[in-house]
C-alpha cells in the first residue's frame, strides 16, 4: 500500500515539475499603452458610465520595424494584461461593481470589442484593480496608426472624490 502512495505521489511530482508555463505562449512582441482619465465625484450607481478616451497613438508599424516583421507576419493582437490604478495612492476602487474595457475605431464607437473586464470586483481592492484579459483578437484596431478605448463602469456607491485614474495595458502582437 506504502509502495502505490509512494509511486502516485513521484508521479505527480515528476508531471507537476515537467510543465513548463511558457509552453502555450506564442512568440511575439508587446505593444504598451497607458492612458489617465479622470473619475469625477458625484457620479452615481443608477447609470453606466463611459469613459472616452480617442486618438491614441498605437505606434504600431514603429514595432514592426523595430522587430523586424510586416503586417502579415502578425497573426493577432492580445491583451496580456491590464490594470486599473490610481494616480496617487488615495484612491480607492471599493466603489467600483464592474469594469468593462473596449477598444474601437473613432469613426464608429458602436463596432467595439471588449479587451479586458472585471466582474465582480474585489470588495477592498485597494489602490490598483488588475482586470481580466479577453481572448479577442483586436488585430484589426491595433493595426492602424489610431485607436480609441471605452472605459465602462458601473459603479456600487456614488463617488466621493475626484480621482485620477491610469489605465495601464499591454498587448501582445503574436507571429
Amino acid at each position: 500500500m506504502q509502495s502505490k502512495i509512494f509511486l502516485l505521489a513521484f508521479c505527480a511530482t515528476v508531471f507537476g515539475l515537467s510543465c513548463n508555463k511558457d509552453d502555450d505562449q506564442a512568440p511575439g512582441f508587446d505593444l504598451i499603452y497607458q492612458t489617465d482619465f479622470l473619475l469625477p465625484a458625484g457620479i452615481g450607481v443608477f447609470e453606466v458610465h463611459h469613459f472616452q478616451i480617442k486618438n491614441i497613438p498605437t505606434r504600431y508599424q514603429q514595432s514592426l520595424d523595430q522587430h523586424g516583421k510586416t503586417d502579415g507576419d502578425i497573426k493577432s493582437i492580445l491583451t496580456a494584461q491590464a490594470v486599473l490604478s490610481g494616480v496617487y495612492s488615495d484612491a480607492n476602487f471599493d466603489i467600483i461593481d464592474q469594469v468593462s474595457v473596449r477598444v474601437f475605431d473613432a469613426s464608429d464607437p458602436t463596432d467595439y470589442v471588449e479587451i479586458a473586464y472585471r466582474y465582480p470586483t474585489p470588495l477592498d481592492p485597494g489602490n490598483t484593480l488588475p482586470l481580466i484579459p479577453s481572448l479577442a483578437d483586436t488585430k484589426r484596431f491595433f493595426n492602424k496608426t489610431r485607436v480609441s478605448l471605452d472605459i465602462v463602469i458601473w459603479l456600487r456607491n456614488t463617488t466621493q472624490l475626484e480621482t485620477e485614474v491610469r489605465l495601464n495595458l499591454q498587448m501582445k502582437a503574436t507571429y
